[in-house]
């Protein structure tokens, strides 16, 4: 195929080595986990030990761990499933207006079911949750709050640590939704004033298809699909350990360079970022001047369609996006560029960067030589919107 540059990384990231050859062997093997067979027995070797390598990448414990197919079903199952202090119904979902459509239609849909109020989090000017505003908004226990550590649309990053110790002190139950943060921001889970935390194996560079929601000891859940006892009773269906494989393959090369990679994409992150304030004209970078992910660029060209800009990009060997990776379809305008206080009229030009593990100079060179064709191309076939 033709030389391409990989700039999409937050809809898929490129699968780490060995990750392939770690799944197709698991599943060459095709034993069930559950199964008491041969083969049934490896499988469940496979999948307590990818189960076990993410506890202790995480800082948690494995029995913590409860794999699920994806981001959004983790997000689902810990805003709709689990069971507050006491066992009473919550009295507030409280969230932030920059989370992922998941956490924003699963606590509209408890908030219906249970009759209790959703609460959208003021945020400062700089994009984080106003923390001098939310002790005031937390209510009596018991409540949830749920916020992402980093959104993958613009990289702003929110003071999670903060957020959870108000949440503790209060009485209330924390989830976050760690995904866009995983590869970038070592933790540990243990540590943390949080209860719930969302993870995916395909941010790490492991195979989409699996994630995890982790679940501090003593906090209690509800099951989400009814079956056999898979994790533990909780989410039934057949675990798929050749995903665990892979996960497992992605995160222990994660442990070894993921110190390198970060600083190879915070260097990336500055020279583009400088390129285009010294070289673009009407093009304004989101993060400028905010606590950002290095490898996340949202960039508002002023007279240009995204979605366009994307198409001729894409042709030029160029992938980008255009907000987060589940709203890909959508024409509606972002509702995180809109929670930042961005006009309709210019976040219709937002085109999204978003690096990864193998990310390189070369990838955003071809950037650079295509974007300003681009512009102009697009920029001409509307002339009251020249700049």
């Amino acid at each position: 195929m033709p030389e391409r540059a990989l700039l999409d990384c937050d809809n898929q990231m490129p699968l780490r080595p060995g990750v392939l050859e770690a799944v197709s062997s698991a599943l060459s093997d095709g034993g069930n986990p559950m199964s008491r067979s041969g083969r049934g027995r490896v499988a469940r070797e496979v999948l307590d030990a990818a189960r076990e390598s993410l506890a202790r990448v995480l800082g948690a414990h494995p029995s913590e761990v409860w794999f699920v197919s994806c981001g959004s079903e983790a997000n689902t199952w810990a805003l709709e499933r689990v069971v507050m202090k006491g066992g009473i119904p919550p009295r507030a979902l409280l969230v932030s207006p920059l989370e992922h459509v998941s956490v924003l239609s699963a606590a509209q849909s408890r908030s219906r079911r249970e009759g209790m109020p959703v609460v959208t989090l003021p945020l400062s000017a700089s994009g984080a949750v106003d923390l001098e505003t939310l002790p005031k908004l937390l209510p009596e226990p018991p409540f949830l709050l749920s916020v992402q550590w980093a959104n993958p649309e613009v990289g702003l990053i929110q003071p999670v640590e903060a957020i959870g110790r108000m949440v503790r002190a209060k009485g209330g139950t924390f989830h976050v939704d760690f995904i866009a943060a995983e590869s970038s921001v070592p933790i540990r889970f243990g540590e943390l004033p949080v209860d719930l935390m969302t993870v995916s194996s395909s941010r790490w560079g492991g195979p989409p298809g699996i994630a995890a929601l982790v679940v501090k000891r003593g906090i209690r859940i509800q099951t989400l699909i009814e079956g056999g006892g898979q994790e533990d009773g909780r989410r039934g269906g057949t675990q798929p350990a050749f995903l665990a494989s892979g996960w497992e393959k992605a995160l222990l090369h994660w442990e070894r360079h993921h110190a390198e990679e970060t600083g190879r994409m915070e260097v990336l992150t500055r020279k583009l970022s400088d390129w285009v304030d010294e070289s673009l004209s009407a093009v304004q970078v989101v993060e400028k001047g905010r606590a950002c992910l290095p490898g996340v660029l949202n960039l508002l060209a002023h007279g240009i369609d995204g979605q366009a800009a994307l198409s001729l990009l894409d042709k030029k060997g160029v992938e980008v996006g255009t907000g987060s990776s589940c709203s890909r379809d959508s024409l509606k305008v972002s509702h995180v560029l809109s929670a930042l206080g961005y006009p309709a009229v210019e976040t219709q030009g937002s085109v999204v960067l978003t690096m990864g593990w193998s990310t390189t100079s070369r990838e955003t060179g071809m950037f650079r030589d295509a974007f300003p064709e681009v512009l102009d191309r697009l920029r001409s076939l509307a002339p009251a919107m020249r700049v």
